[in-house]
């Protein structure tokens, strides 16, 4: 009988909706950013990989371009790395078919940071291949 009046009474129903979606929705917005955050991560590492095989197979000059001088390249055309760990651009010579090529690659650790979980890293790795002429 005490309870009555309030069963019928629906004000502050919405409220209470609200209230039980926006963690949900917040949430997920969130996990967005940080998906596209990944994604901007692996176009950077791309990128900086493609720029490193470019300057390598155009390169013009009376020696071979350097492992020192392509990982300067590399390391310089990164962009999309904000709190993860970069490694050290690799570079690898050697021949297929008496044909030379450099092999480049890189990787990045991307800790996913979920606003209450913290995720693992999750580990990004580019190779390219370049042919030099």
């Amino acid at each position: 009988m005490l309870l009555s009046k309030y069963r019928k009474n629906d004000s502050g129903a919405s409220a209470t909706e609200f209230a039980l979606a926006v963690p949900l929705i917040v949430l997920l917005f969130y996990g967005m950013a940080q998906f596209g955050l990944i994604l901007l991560a692996n176009a950077g590492l791309r990128h900086a990989i493609d720029a490193g095989a470019r300057a390598t197979t155009v390169y013009i000059g009376a020696t071979p371009m350097t492992d020192a001088q392509i990982r300067t390249i590399v390391s310089s055309s990164l962009y999309g790395m904000t709190n993860g760990t970069v490694s050290t651009p690799a570079v690898i010579r050697g021949t297929s078919n008496g044909v030379s090529y450099v092999d480049i690659s890189i990787s990045y650790a991307v800790p996913i940071d979920l606003i209450f979980y913290q995720y693992g890293p999750i580990l990004l790795q580019e190779t390219r291949r370049a042919y030099l002429p």
